[in-house]
């Protein structure tokens, strides 16, 4: 008993130490974390919250949900998709899904929705997928409030939904200034908004859904040690 208390304790400190990196170089299996009953919650979140950031499957998850968004909408709602992306995933795979996302969006666009291929298509997409890389790469900072709670982790999405929303469609407004010589309407921008802000909540929904259930079974399991 001592021993295998003693290996957990063991699997939980490389759970919330080692990065991406390690994980690939070692031939550990994925993190898949018993928890015990000497956990406290910090523990038990930041554990559950750093396997679900590792794991393959809440990234494919995201990159699907996102590029069938394109088929919903002319452009998808990228900032609301890169709040929960750069709030859950590492950044490796935040920025590989978000990338993912808008090129699936570009090539929809350019094929089914028939975009014209010129210099201002081009310029558009690229605007719109080097802003929403950097938006990405900001939210990934998650910094130590957002680790400790839920609560936390609530009020950073906030931030990256605002800030990210602010950052990606000033770049989008400035650009269309300086090619079409006008903005956007406020009608436009605020529906914009809501939807990335209706994105952001369900997918956020969905995260803190699925760190219940995974932190409710690691719990029950204990209980049987």
């Amino acid at each position: 008993m001592q021993s295998f208390r003693q290996e957990i304790i063991e699997q939980l400190e490389l759970l919330l130490t080692r990065s991406d990196n390690d994980w690939e170089l070692s031939r550990l299996p994925p993190p898949s974390i018993i928890a015990t009953v000497t956990w406290n919650k910090l523990q038990l979140w930041q554990a559950v919250l750093r396997a679900i950031a590792l794991s393959p499957w809440w990234q494919f998850c995201l990159i699907v949900v996102g590029s069938i968004s394109s088929i919903v909408y002319p452009h998808p709602p990228l900032v609301g998709i890169a709040a929960v992306a750069g709030n859950t995933l590492t950044r490796p795979k935040a920025l590989t899904s978000i990338i993912g996302i808008w090129l699936a969006s570009q090539v929809y666009g350019f094929t089914i929705r028939r975009y014209p291929l010129s210099l201002e298509s081009l310029t558009w997409g690229l605007v719109m997928g080097s802003s929403i890389f950097l938006v990405t790469w900001l939210l990934t900072l998650q910094p130590k409030f957002s680790r400790n709670n839920f609560q936390g982790y609530l009020i950073w999405l906030a931030i990256g939904v605002l800030g990210g929303y602010t950052l990606y469609q000033g770049s989008i407004v400035l650009i269309a200034q300086l090619i079409v010589g006008h903005g956007l309407s406020w009608t436009i921008l605020w529906s914009i908004f809501w939807k990335d802000l209706v994105w952001a909540i369900s997918l956020s929904l969905l995260h803190g859904f699925v760190l219940g259930v995974m932190a409710v079974r690691l719990l029950k399991q204990a209980m049987k040690i």
